[in-house]
């Protein structure tokens, strides 16, 4: 047995997406895998059944979103196999797949109709409407050569992971298996996602933000319906807004029964460190919109964090007869199944244990459950239960990195559980270096995670196995801030980081050197990215504990950040609406980690995306001029072109693998 290794990325396989075939013995789910010759990902899809081996039910090289017909007949997927991300659909007995949609700019996202024969989809389209992906380019070279050009005239005007907004929107498409013009159903500059339709084929639903201050709230997301009863008609009627305003909704489905529509929801006023929780409206009445089950203090959510991400989904669904509904749910450090029976407000975990479920489905019947999983040790596998009249049984359906996994040497984390002065309790672990020797001492590294609302979790991470190998421990814990824990708890730093969270992560520190004594107290580095960088920042510029720090893609000043992050407007309202370019920005400095800069004497390795659009690159590059101007500790600045903010878990694999081997590296020089 061995080591991981960093080229270790490109053997592991990481499944999810999981849809199960209505009718028939058939499930298939995602499997993505990076390619070392492309640096890139692979992805194609896997049919499984209990019992069954797991065979290839396409061969990619971009194939995703599988949704089965409701009929059972027909599995529809996205591909590139065009060039563009098209919907191809192919017989569910096997065969060759075909291309259903030519729209120029690619489809999103799609979903059947109940007739099993027509589709509604997210097209990127512009004021042009659909064009064919095959229209032959007539541009003229004014044209052809300006298209690179940016005109921004919208508040809300790009996103990290997506990129400048151009003049392409996704706008919902009707269309049919068999052929026949695609129709356009919604029209303006507004974005459209999360479709749902109704039972009956009557309704379809979406998530989106209509209005003049569709750009200046686009963080406060709606459930507008839309009637598509008359297909036969080109000029669609004016969807109309369901849910209410304060709460931003998203993931809609109906009811069997169409007259009550579900969604996830969170209270804008919240501004993110709120639960996700579950809503129902019954459109015969929408004033009467209630949660269910409020007293469920935990999101109905996957918000765990990875870095070796299988594809992920969370479908709201139901069981035969409408009485229940399932969701994911983050629990104390964990993620499960649950089943809510929604009428009387009762919530029943179907799973437990240390581990991530990301992606489910639940078959027509709810008999039967299909689950993606992940645990510290293990990145990916497939599961499944079978309902019985109490209780469900979970069995092994396929572990597709067994045999890696068997010639590698991991370590295992131990969760601890410890209170900061006058706080709540928190979940830390430790996780120990590979082959640690009794009686000797090892360094360790204090990692924080991003955020702040997000959890850490019982999840494989590469990057802390790769610390592990190389001889460090790692120490990593969940401080106020971060979900999982109950509202309060995520709503504890809203306005203030860098106090109540520091105390959790440094008490989180303390425990963890007393309850494992082989660590040396005297060699730690501390580390994080994103919020986690912002708090590595704050660390060093308030303490010289550390013997190194390696901030990633983080916050460094709040000033700079209102004006240049891909929401930064909506962080004014964390400083309570204080206006960066007023005289009085007592908070802008107060939170600002670049105000404590010549407090910094700690080794600093900086870590930036040059496509960050969450956390600029002027961040890092703030932080780097400051700390190698002052010349107090040594720094070293890492850029990485044509990346977005989540390389760490999505980006081009080799700059994922020298990303490891630059940590190591600068703590072996420091600690």
């Amino acid at each position: 047995m061995r080591t991981i290794a960093g080229e270790d990325l490109f053997r592991f396989k990481l499944g999810g997406d999981i849809q199960i075939c209505p009718g028939k013995k058939l499930a298939v789910y995602v499997e993505n895998q990076a390619d070392r010759k492309t640096n890139s990902y692979h992805t194609r899809i896997i049919k499984i059944w209990p019992g069954e081996k797991p065979e290839p039910f396409t061969h990619g090289p971009h194939d995703q979103s599988p949704q089965f017909s409701p009929d059972g007949k027909w599995l529809a997927f996205i591909s590139k196999r065009s060039g563009q991300k098209q919907i191809w659909v192919m017989s569910t007995a096997g065969g060759e797949a075909q291309q259903v949609s030519h729209i120029d700019g690619g489809i999103e996202s799609f979903i059947w109709a109940p007739d099993s024969r027509t589709f509604y989809a997210t097209a990127l389209l512009t004021d042009a409407g659909i064009v064919d992906e095959n229209a032959t380019d007539n541009e003229d070279d004014y044209v052809k050569f300006n298209k690179d050009v940016k005109v921004i005239t919208e508040l809300s005007h790009k996103m990290d992971g997506i990129g400048f907004y151009g003049p392409r929107r996704p706008h919902i498409i009707r269309l049919t298996r068999d052929g026949g013009e695609p129709v356009q159903l919604t029209f303006g500059p507004y974005r459209h996602s999360q479709l749902a339709i109704s039972p009956d084929g009557r309704q379809l639903f979406f998530s989106s933000r209509y209005g003049e201050d569709y750009d200046r709230e686009s963080f406060e997301h709606h459930i507008y319906v839309l009637d598509v009863s008359d297909t036969q008609s080109s000029k669609p009627g004016q969807p109309q807004r369901i849910s209410p305003p304060g709460l931003s909704a998203s993931s809609p489905a109906m009811h069997p029964d169409s007259e009550h529509l579900f969604f996830i929801g969170t209270r804008t006023e919240d501004l993110g460190y709120d639960n996700p929780s579950l809503y129902v409206i019954p459109l015969s009445h929408p004033d009467q919109i209630r949660m269910i089950a409020p007293w469920w203090d935990r999101p109905f959510a996957d918000e765990s964090l990875s870095d070796m991400l299988g594809p992920a989904s969370n479908p709201l669904r139901f069981d035969a007869d409408g009485s229940h509904i399932f969701s994911l749910t983050s629990y104390n450090g964990t993620v499960q199944l649950a089943r809510i029976d929604w009428q009387h407000d009762q919530v029943e975990l179907l799973t437990k244990g240390d581990h991530v479920y990301y992606s489910y489905d639940i078959s027509s019947d709810a008999q039967l459950a299909i689950l993606a999983k992940s645990n510290p040790t293990n990145p990916s596998q497939i599961e499944w239960l079978e309902s019985s009249a109490s209780s469900y049984d979970t069995q092994l359906l396929t572990n597709p990195n067994q045999e890696l996994l068997a010639s590698l040497k991991l370590s295992t984390p131990v969760r601890f559980h410890y209170h900061a002065e006058n706080g709540p309790e928190i979940d830390g672990w430790v996780l120990p270096p590979v082959d640690r020797e009794e009686g000797k001492k090892y360094p360790a590294v204090l990692e924080i995670h991003g955020g702040p609302m997000m959890v850490y979790a019982d999840s494989f991470f590469l990057e802390f196995q790769w610390l592990a190998a190389h001889g460090y421990g790692v120490i990593y814990t969940n401080p106020r801030g971060s979900q999982g824990y109950g509202r309060e708890f995520c709503l504890a730093i809203q306005h203030e980081w860098g106090n109540l969270d520091y105390q959790d992560i440094m008490a989180g520190l303390e425990t963890a050197l007393a309850k494992n004594p082989w660590i040396d107290k005297d060699r730690l580095a501390v580390a994080g990215g994103s919020y986690g960088g912002y708090m590595t920042n704050w660390i060093i510029g308030h303490s010289q504990r550390f013997k190194a720090a390696i901030t990633m893609r983080s916050v460094v000043d709040w000033k700079a950040m209102v004006g240049t992050g891909d929401g930064g407007w909506h962080w004014m309202r964390r400083a309570h609406d204080q206006k960066p370019w007023q005289s009085d920005d007592d908070w802008y400095r107060q939170q600002s980690p670049i105000t404590y800069v010549e407090n910094i004497t700690t080794p600093l390795l900086i870590e930036h995306q040059e496509g960050d659009l969450r956390c600029p690159i002027e961040q890092g590059e703030i932080l780097y001029t400051a700390v190698k101007y002052l010349n107090k500790a040594p720094v070293k600045f890492i850029r990485y072109p044509e990346e977005f903010h989540g390389m760490s878990r999505n980006g081009k694999p080799w700059h994922r693998i020298f990303r490891l081997n630059s940590f190591t590296d600068w703590l072996a020089q420091y600690v």
